[in-house]
């Protein structure tokens, strides 16, 4: 008789249909999951928290102009997409050094001044004045359209 009970049993199982499976977490899964998440969003919110009090203490805002303070001097390196050193501005308590390809001078108002590079340096100004003792000594050739002595001194 038991046989014929289990026979049975399995008949009616067959016939009922497919049987549902709960698919999904419960119990303790879920209770850790949750517990994850909510110990995510925390650490997300204490790490956006430090980030604007780092910003705020070290005073990091948008659109001032930046200072640096030195006591010996202050070098400005501008590198490419390989960290190799295209531009180097140093500025020291004697001299101030450019190292690039080209250096320029412009006025407030764009104007070019000053220009030098490898084959050639420029003068923008409308008048050039060389104050030092010596005056200035050109190897070669030079060209202009007037010379002019300061007033009352000699054309030399």
């Amino acid at each position: 008789m038991p046989q014929e009970q289990y026979a049975h049993r399995s008949a009616m199982q067959s016939s009922e249909g497919p049987q549902v499976y709960k698919v999904g977490i419960y119990g303790w899964r879920k209770r850790c999951l949750y517990f994850f998440v909510l110990l995510l969003m925390i650490l997300i919110l204490v790490n956006l928290a430090m980030t604007i009090w780092i910003l705020k203490v070290m005073n990091f805002t948008i659109g001032n102009p930046l200072y640096f303070q030195s006591a010996r001097n202050v070098t400005v390196n501008i590198l490419n997409e390989k960290t190799k050193v295209l531009t180097r501005l140093v500025t020291g308590p004697q001299a101030v050094e450019a190292h690039s390809q080209k250096f320029e001078v412009k006025s407030l108002s764009g104007k070019l001044l000053f220009s030098a590079d490898d084959n050639e340096v420029v003068v923008g100004a409308e008048r050039l004045r060389v104050l030092g003792a010596e005056g200035t000594v050109f190897p070669k050739s030079i060209e202009t359209p007037s010379v002019r002595a300061d007033p009352f001194k000699e054309l030399r």
